[in-house]
C-alpha cells in the first residue's frame, strides 16, 4: 500500500521569475473548484494511513484562511501515527491564523520559501518578501509549536555574487532551523528568467559556491544527508527520503507527479482540465531495467548512498553485477562501497552527472 503522498497547490499571488511549476494566479472561485475536484480525487487514491504528506505548489498559503482549513481538513482521517506532515509556505503570509489552523490540522513541519535575504535578488525573482518577514515568520512559526523548519535558499541567481551568497548562508545558519534545502538556478524556457533570456551562473562560480555551502553548512552543524538537503539535530525530512529511496507514493492535484509500482504519472498541468475532468494521468511505464537506473540515480544523491541487499531484494538482480561496467570505471576513486552501500566518495558528489551518465 502507498503511504506517502504529494499534493500540488497551483495558486500563487504573484509568479516568481525562475518558477515553470504548473502555476496559475489566484482567484477566489477557482481555488474553491479546484478543492472540490482535489476533494475527490484524494479519496480515491489515498487508501492507506499516511506517514509522510508534503503539500506544495505553487504557494499553499496564498489560499484563504477559509480555504486553507478546507484543504487540510480532506486529509485530517488520513493521518497515520507520528505522520510527518509538511506544508510549503511563503514567509510573507506566515500569520498567526495560517499557523493556527495548521496546528489544528496536525501540520508538524513548514517548508520556507526564503531563496534568499538580499534584496535585490529578492526583487530579481519577483518575491514578495523580505528579510525581517522571514525572520519573523520563523520566530511566529515556533511561538506555535511547529519546530521543525526548512528554507529553500537558491544559488547561481543573475546578479549574485560569491560574497552574496555567502552572506545569505550566514544569515541562514543564524536561524533556528532544522533543514536547508539548496537550488542551483536552473533557468527554465517558460519561466519569465527563460523568456527575458537570462542566462545561468558559469560552471566555475556555481562550483564554487556549492563546495563553500557544504563548508559553511558543516561548520554550523548541519549533515549533508543527500545532494542537495541539510539537516542538523537529525531532522532529515522524510517525505522526501522516500523520493531517494525509489519508492511509491501519490501525486494529487493538478501539475502533481506520483509513482506507483510498474511506472510514473503525471497529472495534467492545465487547470481548466483539471477542474473539467480531474487528474487525466499521463502514465509512463517503467521497464525493470529502467526502474533499477532511476533506483541507482536516486540513490546515489544520498549520503548513506544505495543498501546494496535491498537493492537485490527488489530487483532480483545484483547492481554489482548489472552494472559492472559503471563499477570498474567508477569504484574506488568517484564511488566506494562501505558497510554493503554503494555511494559517492567526497569528490564523485560533485561528479554525480557524470557517473550516472555511464550507468545510464
Amino acid at each position: 500500500m502507498i503511504t506517502s503522498a504529494y499534493v500540488h497547490v497551483p495558486f500563487c499571488r504573484s509568479i516568481c521569475a525562475y518558477c515553470d511549476f504548473a502555476r496559475w494566479m489566484y482567484q477566489e472561485e477557482t481555488a474553491w473548484e479546484w478543492l472540490r475536484q482535489l476533494e475527490r480525487e484524494a479519496a480515491e487514491k489515498i487508501q492507506a494511513p499516511l506517514t509522510t504528506l508534503y503539500i506544495g505548489g505553487g504557494t499553499p498559503n496564498a489560499l484563504t484562511a477559509a480555504q486553507l482549513e478546507a484543504l487540510l481538513a480532506l486529509f485530517d482521517r488520513h493521518h497515520a501515527p507520528g505522520m510527518e506532515f509538511t506544508l510549503e509556505a511563503n514567509p510573507e503570509y506566515i500569520d498567526d491564523m495560517f499557523l493556527s489552523i495548521c496546528a489544528r490540522h496536525g501540520v508538524n513541519r513548514l517548508s520556507i520559501g526564503v531563496q534568499s535575504f538580499e534584496e535585490g535578488l529578492l526583487r530579481r525573482m519577483n518575491r514578495s518578501h523580505d528579510a525581517a518577514q522571514i525572520e519573523a515568520a520563523i520566530a511566529r512559526a515556533r511561538a506555535h509549536g511547529i519546530e521543525n523548519l526548512s528554507i529553500d535558499l537558491i544559488y547561481g541567481l543573475p546578479g549574485q555574487t560569491l560574497d552574496m551568497w555567502l552572506a545569505d548562508l550566514q544569515k541562514a545558519t543564524a536561524l533556528p532551523i532544522t533543514h536547508i534545502s539548496l537550488y542551483s538556478l536552473t533557468i527554465e524556457e517558460n519561466s519569465a528568467f527563460g523568456r527575458m533570456g537570462v542566462l545561468a551562473a558559469d560552471d566555475e562560480l556555481e562550483y564554487q559556491m556549492y563546495a563553500a555551502a557544504i563548508d559553511d553548512l558543516r561548520a554550523h552543524g548541519f549533515v549533508q544527508y543527500e545532494v542537495a538537503n541539510f539537516a542538523r539535530n537529525q531532522a532529515v525530512s522524510r517525505h522526501n527520503l522516500v523520493y531517494w529511496h525509489y519508492e511509491d507514493f501519490h501525486g494529487i492535484g493538478c501539475g502533481a507527479s506520483g509513482k506507483r509500482p510498474q511506472g510514473r504519472y503525471d497529472n495534467t498541468r492545465s487547470l481548466q482540465r483539471y477542474l473539467k475532468e480531474g487528474p487525466c494521468e499521463e502514465w509512463t511505464p517503467l521497464s525493470v531495467e529502467e526502474q533499477m537506473f532511476e533506483a541507482v540515480m536516486m540513490g546515489l544523491r544520498l549520503r548513506e548512498g544505495i543498501d546494496l541487499e535491498r537493492f537485490a531484494g527488489r530487483y532480483h538482480k545484483r547492481l554489482e553485477d548489472h552494472f559492472s561496467t559503471a563499477l570498474q570505471k567508477h569504484l574506488g576513486n568517484d564511488l566506494v562501497i562501505e558497510d554493503g552501500f554503494l555511494k559517492t566518495s567526497e569528490q564523485g558528489k560533485f561528479l554525480l552527472h557524470d557517473i550516472l551518465v555511464d550507468f545510464l
